[in-house]
């Protein structure tokens, strides 16, 4: 090999441990929702009624030296396109950011569509929500989006996210495990603080219902909504052991900046250990809801429990249904769709029992019908016993007072004029 030639091949060299040395120290990941570099599937407004299409929990992403993984609060995290073909990632819940073995997360910027930004950090570094950065020294950092300078639970939607790495060295941080606390039972957890994370005890615990985001709890203390959930459960199940869930709540509030406080709604939400299996499931096949009088019912202390309450008109608005309990409109929907096969709800103010999932709809209380049934009549009062009083009144089979009415004119049934029982087919 002549000079030139060694000359060479040691330059070569040289340059080879020049650049590699140079790419494991600082490092740029850039995650570009707005152009979708990660190819990630993205929701529009015409898959609304697609919860699932776009939600990017559950999943890890990778850029460069980073990866990327998601669990949804209040709200999902999502990959979002607006009719004005605007692109970015909705976070609901919390992000976390986990550098490879021997690198560190130094430093974290954003860039947000419509100042929508609420992200605390809520292990280590620090983050200006002036100019969305945060920066810090660690191998893993997590973005909350449910903190207290968010109460509404909006989310905050990401155009990009630039993350810059470099080596570990002396200083940077291992986060510690999650800590969690013990609840006993449904009223201990939800007198934990907003954030905490805990093992829920549960105790013959049952399941009231299910839908495709939440999960009705109720045992003895007190009933819950869990959100977020990947267990597999059933209505009528009932649940001994404990799961891991965080303390979570959801927020209503017609006009977010009003000084009038929106309703509350106590959750459990999952975090990263709520699918290790801790608990037992056995099944019953029709649990007994608990009867409540008018008066009692109207509590914020009863969502989420299933209920009984008897003898309450029903009568339809619209669209909606609404039962008058104390004096108080209470909407009721088959919304689990758990009514018996060819059971109708009534809507010209007949008394029936009612039984469901007591819960708030936002605007005011709401039953959830698992079951609908009319009232027992055992006695009719005022009614005429003349039988040829042509100007007697009429009355439903369940004692409405229907006054002077053309009984041709009447819906089919059964009904009472004069002391007697006449069928309108």
């Amino acid at each position: 090999m002549n000079i030139s030639t060694k000359i060479s091949a040691w330059a070569l060299c040289t340059m080879a441990l020049f650049t590699t040395h140079a790419t494991a120290e600082t490092q740029e990941n850039l995650f570009d929702f707005a152009n979708n570099n990660l190819n990630l599937e993205v929701a529009t407004p015409a898959d609304w009624e697609n919860p699932n299409l776009g939600v990017i929990s559950g999943s890890e992403i990778r850029q460069g030296d980073v990866v990327l993984t998601a669990v949804d609060g209040s709200k999902v995290n999502r990959m979002w396109r607006t009719n004005a073909g605007v692109t970015y990632l909705q976070v609901g819940g919390k992000i976390t950011l986990t550098a490879d073995a021997g690198r560190a997360i130094k430093n974290v910027t954003f860039t947000v569509q419509n100042y929508k930004f609420f992200l605390e950090v809520t292990n280590n570094g620090t983050i200006d929500a002036n100019t969305f950065a945060w920066t810090g020294n660690t191998t893993a950092v997590t973005f909350d989006n449910e903190n207290e300078n968010n109460p509404y639970g909006t989310q905050s939607l990401l155009l990009t996210m630039t993350v810059t790495t470099d080596d570990a060295d002396e200083n940077t941080i291992t986060p510690s495990e999650t800590e969690y606390v013990d609840a006993n039972n449904i009223a201990e957890f939800i007198d934990l603080p907003v954030g905490t994370h805990a093992r829920l005890y549960l105790n013959n615990a049952q399941v009231n219902g299910v839908d495709y985001s939440a999960v009705y709890l109720e045992d003895e203390s007190g009933a819950l909504e869990l959100t977020d959930l990947s267990l597999n459960l059933l209505r009528n199940d009932i649940i001994n052991g404990y799961i891991y869930v965080k303390r979570d709540q959801f927020y209503y509030d017609d006009d977010p900046d009003d000084d009038v406080p929106g309703r509350e709604r106590p959750q459990a939400a999952a975090d990263e250990l709520t699918d290790v299996e801790t608990f037992m499931v056995t099944h019953d096949n029709q649990l007994t809801p608990t009867t409540f009088t008018e008066v009692t019912l109207l509590n914020d202390d009863n969502i989420s429990k299933l209920i009984r309450i008897e003898n309450v008109p029903v009568t339809k608005t619209g669209r909606f249904y609404f039962a008058t309990i104390n004096g108080e409109d209470v909407q009721v929907a088959d919304d689990l769709f758990y009514l018996p096969q060819g059971t109708t709800i009534p809507e010209n103010g007949e008394r029936v029992n009612v039984s469901g999932i007591f819960t708030w709809n936002g605007l005011r209380y709401k039953i959830m019908l698992t079951d609908i049934e009319p009232t027992i009549v055992t006695a009719i009062s005022d009614i005429s016993t003349k039988k040829d009083d042509a100007n007697s009144p009429v009355f439903t089979i369940t004692g409405i007072n229907l006054g002077n009415a053309d009984l041709q004119s009447l819906p089919a049934g059964i009904y009472i004029k004069g002391g007697k029982k006449i069928i309108v087919r």
